[in-house]
């Protein structure tokens, strides 16, 4: 939601970048009057706020560009008088006259109550100045369980509000709520004030995604961007995004969560996802058709770097060299860096013998990586029956990769076994076939909950297609009780 405080140290109010509604005043600059801080009162005077006067508030779709599905809305606040005026001009008219908390706290009120009506499962996002975080009256309309409602405060307000507004975020995180820093990039804060809030969001700023798509520059600072958070456990959204060549740009830059007027345009309901969007997110996807390259990045098979592609052909040249399933386990699980991740495990599938036996996976790692030794449960070697792990199962079952959050894994699976035993929160499942079939299974771990983009899989992909045929060769009948080298 639109509520920017004035910017009294610079003298002038931060401007509003985001999309405005149909049929509603364009938040931009028009010649004309602007609210003074008499007009808010008579706005928040009892009985005096029709609906002429606002705010009146919009929601606009975040896609997220992983799954392709639906992640949340932002609130968004337009007012219908003055024409001229954006809603920055009414935010710092009220921060002028002292009834700055008054009206966001109003119009925070009008987002929750459109907020009760969203779809369930998805996040709604508000914007507050950090002057109103603490203030009585914003705390009289919040909930006490934030669970599902994201703050987002801007870069440039970090960068003015020092330790007080770490605090105050931080007091909102602890009742649920997610915080997001807007306009990321622009240059107020940099990426150490951003360590010390420690957001669950980046977002980008506009102008950074705008053309990402032809300009280079822009390609590097989004993957720096990116990088920072896949190292912070915060996603990244871009804002403005208005092009299907942008889309897919940011989407194979790991960008993980998309917003802009291509994704769908603020209304006052809850809409769906644009399909033109949802079409060109499809289309970006495994094995369909590509959407036009970036300029600039790598020209390699899945955009991957020059390091990446050295550090890779290392891995893979010493997997045609192991002799054992302990020593392509040691090699897989030395790939962490390579592979973005902080564990990493080889788990072969052991088939049933018999039509009323039992499939079991057994996972090796080297001794001491599941803190257990072989012959205790969760140990390297252990049998863990795949009718226990569901995720697992239906990997080796349709060959395809799957995908495990700490917070949606049942507590008595296999998979969230793992995640305990390597003090992960999300993990990776990516078959190991030969023949085509599924031998074994190759798990990574992050210490994050965060959903791996398409640009972040594509190292394990290759890893995966290559060991498959290498643990076929290594695996013997009968398995484990048989040794088999090459």
């Amino acid at each position: 939601m639109n509520l920017r405080a004035t910017d009294l140290g610079r003298g002038h109010a931060a401007v509003s970048r985001t999309n405005s509604p149909p049929h509603t005043p364009a938040p931009r600059r028009r010649s004309g009057r602007r609210p003074g801080p008499a007009d808010v009162r008579r706005l928040l005077t009892p009985g005096d706020t029709d609906d002429d006067k606002g705010p009146q508030v919009y929601a606009q779709p975040i896609l997220d560009l992983v799954s392709g599905t639906l992640s949340g809305y932002e609130a968004l606040a337009r007012f219908r008088r003055f024409p001229a005026a954006t809603p920055d001009d009414w935010f710092a008219a009220a921060h002028r006259g002292g009834v700055g908390a008054q009206l966001e706290a109003y119009a925070v009120a009008k987002a929750l109550e459109l907020g009760a009506t969203r779809p369930a499962g998805t996040v709604l996002s508000v914007n507050v100045s950090p002057s109103v975080i603490d203030s009585p009256e914003l705390q009289a309309v919040l909930p006490h369980d934030l669970t599902g409602l994201q703050f987002e405060v801007t870069e440039h307000e970090l960068a003015d509000d020092g330790a007080a507004l770490v605090a105050a975020l931080e007091r909102l995180r602890r009742r649920g709520a997610r915080i997001a820093v807007d306009d990321v990039g622009a240059g107020f804060a940099g990426f150490k004030r951003l360590v010390t809030v420690a957001p669950d969001v980046l977002k980008l700023d506009r102008a950074l995604v705008t053309g990402v798509s032809r300009e280079p520059r822009k390609v590097a600072l989004v993957e720096a961007i990116v990088h920072f958070g896949a190292r912070t456990g915060a996603r990244v959204c871009a804002e403005g995004l208005e092009t299907v060549e942008d889309l897919a740009a940011v989407t194979d830059l790991a960008v993980g969560l998309g917003q802009g007027w291509l994704i769908g345009r603020p209304t006052a309901e809850f809409a769906a996802v644009d399909p033109v969007a949802r079409q060109a997110w499809q289309a970006g996807q495994p094995g369909a058709p590509r959407c036009p390259g970036v300029p600039g990045l790598p020209s390699r098979p899945g955009g991957i770097g020059p390091r990446q592609l050295h550090d890779l052909a290392e891995v893979l040249e010493s997997l045609s060299e192991v002799r054992t399933l302990d020593a392509a386990a040691a090699v897989l699980a030395g790939s962490t860096e390579l592979l973005g991740c902080q564990a990493i495990g080889l788990a072969v599938v052991e088939q049933a013998s018999t039509a009323a036996g039992q499939s079991v996976l057994r996972l090796l790692t080297p001794e001491g990586a599941l803190g257990g030794a072989a012959e205790r449960p969760g140990g390297p070697g252990w049998p863990w029956p795949l009718c226990r792990a569901p995720i697992a199962r239906q990997v080796v079952d349709e060959r395809s990769v799957g995908q495990v959050l700490a917070g949606s894994v049942a507590p008595d699976t296999v998979e969230r076994t793992w995640l305990t035993a390597t003090g992960s929160r999300s993990m990776v499942l990516f078959p190991l076939v030969s023949a085509g079939r599924a031998v074994g299974l190759l798990v990574c771990g992050r210490r994050h909950e965060h959903l791996w983009s398409r640009a972040e899989l594509r190292p394990a992909r290759t890893v995966a297609a290559a060991a498959g045929a290498v643990i076929a060769a290594l695996t013997p009948p009968g398995f484990p009780t048989a040794t088999r080298t090459r």
